[in-house]
């Protein structure tokens, strides 16, 4: 591990200093340096392993936003967590949303197509269904809240998201 750390490092000093996202990044490789020189205090002190998790965690955050920054979004809702509603970026309502990724947050099992007729393409004078959108608000099977609620409870494996910050 020493050695991935070594050469990370190496890497990471090879960015140009004019570039602005470059401090940062020089910033962020300071820690993969700072556990090659003294991995002891990283490894086997409480202190050291909570300081690298912090890093770590931050480095993470910073990647998936520069990531977010970048990349096409494709997602436009997420499953409810039990988590979410305790999180500081969710807002509820009837449309409940968080704030942090800018989506619509849906129970599982909510999301009814909206089918309509197109014109086939295969087949003269044919229609075929082609969905036009989605209902969010709507079960997408007659499913009872208790079902609903358990499966919220399962969300990422039960587990809050990442990005999940208390109140």
């Amino acid at each position: 591990m020493l050695g991935w750390l070594a050469r990370v490092t190496l890497f990471s000093g090879k960015i140009a200093k004019s570039d602005p996202l470059a401090e940062e990044e020089n910033e962020f490789a300071s820690w993969y340096q700072a556990v090659a020189e003294n991995p002891e205090y990283y490894a086997n002190t409480e202190e050291g392993q909570k300081e690298l998790a912090e890093m770590i965690r931050k480095e993470s955050e910073r990647l998936l936003e520069q990531i977010g920054k970048t990349v096409k979004r494709t997602k436009e809702i997420i499953w409810l967590s039990r988590y979410c509603s305790a999180c500081e970026f969710f807002r509820g309502g009837p449309r409940m949303r968080c704030e942090r990724w800018d989506v619509r947050i849906v129970k599982p099992f909510y999301g009814r197509p909206i089918w309509t007729r197109v014109q086939s393409k295969t087949l003269r004078d044919e229609k075929e269904l082609a969905v036009e959108g989605i209902n969010w608000d709507l079960k997408w099977r007659e499913i009872s809240d208790k079902v609903v609620e358990r499966a919220v409870d399962h969300v990422n494996g039960g587990f809050p998201y990442y990005c999940y910050k208390g109140k």
